[in-house]
C-alpha cells in the first residue's frame, strides 16, 4: 500500500479508533466504578520500535507522558527479539510506571504472520493493592501495598498463577481488582485484533512507516507552533497547601525556557520529598507538564510519541517531583495536577490567551469507603467528585467539570449500590466562581450519612481527599488576566470541621460534608457583561450582593434587571480608585 497523505490521516484515524474500542472492551467487562464510570485508565498502540501511535480518547489525558516510558521500561526488561506471541507482561512499579502501586500496567506484543509488528498497553487505577487503605498518612511505599516487579503474566499463553495468587492474597476485595486485571487483557485483546485485521485488511506488513509518520508530522506540528512564540525563560513559583498530618508544605518552582523550536521545564529549586504520601515519581511530573504545552499549543492532534519530543522535562533527583523509592506515592496527584496551574503561571506571562484560570477540584477530590457487611463480604467503593472549571479568553468556566485529569463524575446511585451510605446533599454553591469577565464555573457541596447496615465492628471506612487551596491560602485557585480566584473548600463531619485524606471510621447515622470550590475567573470582573451577571443571579450562581461587590453590577430594587445608571457610576467610580 501507498502512504499517501490521505491515507495516513485514514489510517491514524483507524488507530485511534482500534485503541478506543480496546477501552470499550475494558469497561464493559471492568468490574468497578474506577474503570466503568471514572474513566481512570489508558490503552495505547505502539510500533515495533515502542513508539505510541494512538491511546485512547475515553481516557486519563494526562497519561500522554506516562504511556510511552511504560513500554520503554516494558522492552528494556523484555527485549522485543525475545517476546513471543501469548506474552503478557505486568508491573506496577511506581517508578517504572504511572507513579503509584494502585496503577497496574499491562502489555502485549503483537504478532502479524509471525513477526512482532507493535506493541498493546492498558493501564488501570485499581482501587486497592493492599497495604493501608487509600490515605495520605504513609510515610513510605512499603505501607501502600504490594509491589509487583516487571515479570511475565503469561508466558507463550501460559498464566503465571502465582502473581494472581500473591495479589489475591494481599488485598481487600480480590474479585474486583482481579476482575479488572482480566478486563485489560481482554483490552489488550480487543487492540491486538484490531491492529491485526488493519493490516490483513491494507497489505501493511508492519508499521514501521506509519508510525514513523504519525509521529513526525506530530512532532512537526508542535514544534512549528513553539518556534512562532517569544524566545526566553519565565517562572512561576507556588507554595502548596499545608499537608495533612505532617504539615509540610512544598514549595514549586518552574522554570519554562522556550528555545527555537522546543520548551524545556525545569523543576530545580522545588522541595525535596515529603513525609506525607503525595511525592511524584519522574514519569508522572513528565507527563502532567508535557500535558499542558501540548494542550496550550496543539490540542488538535491526537496524542502520541511525537508529541513529547519538542518538549523537555527535568527535574533534580531527589525532590518531591523526582522522588526516589521507597517514598510514599499514593496520593501523587495532590502535587502532579497542580503542575498544569504552575506551568501556566509561567506560560500567561507568553500566552495569556492560552491559559485556564484555576480549577476547583484541582488536585483531584477522591471519596473511598471499605467496610465488611456480615453477610456479602468486603465492599470499597471509590467516588470522584468535581470543583468548577476555570474561565478563559473564550467563555465561561463549566460547573463541576475536572482538569487535568480528564476523568468523570460516578454517578451518586453507584456509589450509594457498592457502600451503605445515602446521599443527603448535592448542590452548586452561591457565589463560588471566581470572578471575572469570564467567570469560573460554579463548585459544589456534597454531603452523604452512613446507613443503617449489618457490619462487622458497626462502622465504616472512609477517606475523602481534597485539594486544601482556600482563597486566603498560599495557593488559591486562581484567575487568570486580572480574573479573580475561586471559592470555597471545607470537610466537615457531623458539622465539625475534619482534615482530609485520612482514614477515620464512620457509624450509622454520621454525616460527612465537603465543600469543592469554584474554577478561577479570566479578565477583569468589571468588564462582564451586565446582563451575564443578571443571568447568573437569577441562576443562583451569583448573589446579587455578589453582582455588586465583585462585578459593580446594581440590580434594581426586584432584582429582575439591571440598573443601567447605577451600575455605570459604580463601575467608574471603581476603576478611578
Amino acid at each position: 500500500m501507498r502512504l499517501d497523505a490521505v491515507t495516513v490521516q485514514v489510517l491514524w484515524n483507524r488507530l485511534v479508533a482500534i485503541v478506543d474500542e480496546a477501552a470499550q472492551g475494558l469497561i464493559r467487562t471492568a468490574y468497578t466504578p474506577s474503570v466503568k464510570e471514572y474513566h481512570d485508565f489508558c490503552c495505547a498502540v505502539f510500533d515495533a520500535r515502542a513508539d505510541m501511535l494512538a491511546h485512547s480518547t475515553v481516557t486519563t489525558a494526562g497519561f500522554l507522558g506516562i504511556v510511552p516510558e511504560v513500554m520503554r521500561n516494558f522492552v528494556r526488561a523484555f527485549p522485543a527479539d525475545t517476546l513471543q506471541p501469548g506474552d503478557v507482561i505486568i508491573t506496577n512499579d511506581p517508578w517504572v510506571a504511572s507513579g503509584h502501586l494502585i496503577d497496574i500496567s499491562v502489555a502485549s506484543p503483537i504478532f502479524h504472520n509471525g513477526k512482532l509488528v507493535g506493541f498493546t498497553l492498558c493501564i488501570v487505577h485499581h482501587l486497592d493493592m493492599g497495604g493501608r487503605m487509600s490515605t495520605l498518612e504513609s510515610k513510605d511505599m512499603y505501607e501502600e501495598g504490594l509491589k509487583i516487579p516487571i515479570m511475565k503474566l503469561y508466558d507463550a499463553g501460559r498464566l503465571n498463577e502465582a502473581v494472581f495468587q500473591f495479589i489475591r492474597a494481599n488485598i481487600r476485595v480480590p474479585e474486583k481488582v482481579l476482575g479488572d486485571l482480566r478486563a485489560q487483557l481482554v483490552a489488550n485483546n480487543v487492540c491486538t485484533r484490531g491492529l491485526v485485521a488493519m493490516l490483513e485488511e491494507t497489505g501493511l506488513h508492519d508499521l514501521g512507516e506509519l508510525g514513523a509518520e504519525i509521529t513526525a508530522r506530530s512532532e512537526r506540528s508542535l514544534r512549528a507552533k513553539i518556534a512562532k512564540l517569544p524566545k526566553g525563560t519565565w517562572r512561576s513559583e507556588v507554595l502548596l497547601p499545608p499537608l495533612p498530618v505532617t504539615g509540610e508544605q512544598v514549595r514549586i518552582h518552574a522554570a519554562l525556557t522556550i528555545a527555537e523550536d522546543q520548551v524545556i521545564i525545569d523543576f530545580a529549586g522545588t522541595s525535596g520529598e515529603v513525609r506525607a504520601a503525595v511525592n511524584c515519581t519522574l514519569n508522572m511530573t513528565r507527563s502532567y507538564s508535557a500535558y499542558p504545552i501540548k494542550l496550550a499549543l496543539d490540542p488538535e492532534v491526537p496524542n502520541n510519541d511525537g508529541c513529547m519530543r519538542a518538549i523537555t522535562i527535568r527535574a533534580p533527583e531527589g525532590c518531591a517531583v523526582n522522588c526516589r523509592p521507597p517514598a510514599s506515592t499514593w496520593g501523587r496527584t495532590m502535587i502532579s495536577h497542580l503542575l498544569p496551574e504552575v506551568i501556566y503561571g509561567a506560560l500567561e506571562q507568553v500566552l495569556p490567551d492560552a491559559v485556564l484560570g484555576g480549577n476547583g477540584g484541582c488536585p483531584a477530590n477522591e471519596m473511598y469507603l471499605h467496610g465488611r457487611r456480615r453477610e456479602g463480604g468486603s465492599f470499597l467503593a471509590i467516588s470522584q467528585h468535581s470543583g468548577g472549571f476555570g474561565g478563559s479568553v473564550r467563555q465561561d468556566g463549566w460547573p463541576t467539570l475536572c482538569f487535568p485529569n480528564n476523568t468523570a463524575n460516578i454517578p451518586i446511585e453507584v456509589t450509594e449500590r457498592e457502600a451503605p451510605i445515602v446521599y443527603r446533599r448535592k448542590e452548586f454553591v452561591t457565589d463560588s466562581p471566581g470572578p471575572g469577565r469570564f467567570r469560573g464555573g460554579p463548585g459544589q457541596e456534597v454531603e452523604f450519612e452512613v446507613l443503617q447496615a449489618d457490619l462487622v465492628g458497626g462502622y465504616v471506612e472512609s477517606s475523602v481527599r481534597l485539594n486544601g487551596r482556600t482563597e486566603g491560602g498560599s495557593f488559591p485557585i486562581g484567575g487568570r488576566a486580572g480574573g479573580r480566584a475561586g471559592r470555597g473548600g471545607g470537610l466537615w463531619v457531623n458539622g465539625e470541621p475534619a482534615e482530609h485524606g485520612i482514614y477515620r471510621r464512620l457509624h450509622p447515622g454520621d454525616r460527612l460534608r465537603f465543600t469543592l470550590g469554584g474554577g478561577g475567573g479570566y479578565g477583569d470582573p468589571l468588564a462582564r457583561d451586565p446582563e451575564a451577571v443578571l443571568a447568573d443571579v437569577r441562576e443562583g450562581k451569583v448573589s446579587a450582593e455578589a453582582a455588586r461587590q465583585d462585578y459593580g453590577v446594581v440590580l434594581d430594587g426586584a432584582g429582575v434587571a439591571v440598573d443601567v445608571a447605577a451600575t455605570q457610576a459604580l463601575r467608574a467610580l471603581r476603576q478611578g480608585a
